[in-house]
């Protein structure tokens, strides 16, 4: 069991192809939340993050207010809208711009908690360079996210906006009205 504050690990056993050492997600800061149920492999959760690199720069983040990337260098010409995500706890399934550390370092959480992941490249975006909305994240970067829980559901993605009216999941049509106003709620 990880404790609540200070430096922890969470091992991955046989995530990766034989090496001397399997990669970990190491928690750096562990804010514990109110609710009732702890995430566990399968459950999804909604949740705002910001990801950075070692120096400070963002490279993602839900919280919306940040001009992005739009095509090549292109930037927006408004900030991003405040948008949480869904993630899979220990997901399996492949969810574009949620790396494999992200889905694994939220197990254990509860609804209205903070943690802030350290997420090696092998459980981020490995070794090659990747274009994220904000910046490019260079090939072998170790992540930090800080990530906050807004919601938790064993039964599916309906009951993450339950009396949410106009925050949705992407699409052509995004919907993005009240995703702002979102507050963390069994």
């Amino acid at each position: 069991r990880r404790g609540a504050l200070g430096a922890t690990t969470l091992a991955l056993a046989g995530a990766l192809a034989p090496a001397a050492r399997a990669a970990e997600v190491s928690v750096v800061k562990d804010e514990p939340g109110f609710g009732s149920k702890t995430a566990k492999p399968g459950d999804l959760l909604l949740v705002n993050y910001v990801a950075t690199l070692p120096d400070g720069t963002m490279v993602d983040t839900t919280l919306g207010g940040a001009k992005y990337f739009t095509n090549g260098n292109n930037q927006s010409i408004q900030p991003a809208e405040a948008r949480p995500v869904i993630v899979r706890v220990d997901g399996k399934d492949p969810v574009p711009g949620i790396p494999k550390g992200l889905k694994v370092g939220v197990q254990g959480m509860k609804v209205g908690g903070t943690r802030v992941l350290s997420v090696p490249p092998e459980l981020g975006f490995g070794q090659s360079d990747v274009r994220s909305p904000y910046a490019t994240v260079p090939g072998g970067s170790t992540l930090t996210y800080e990530v906050t829980v807004l919601r938790l559901s064993d039964t599916g993605p309906d009951s993450l906006f339950k009396n949410v009216a106009g925050c949705g999941l992407g699409g052509a049509n995004t919907m993005t009205n009240g995703c702002s106003d979102l507050v963390a709620e069994e």
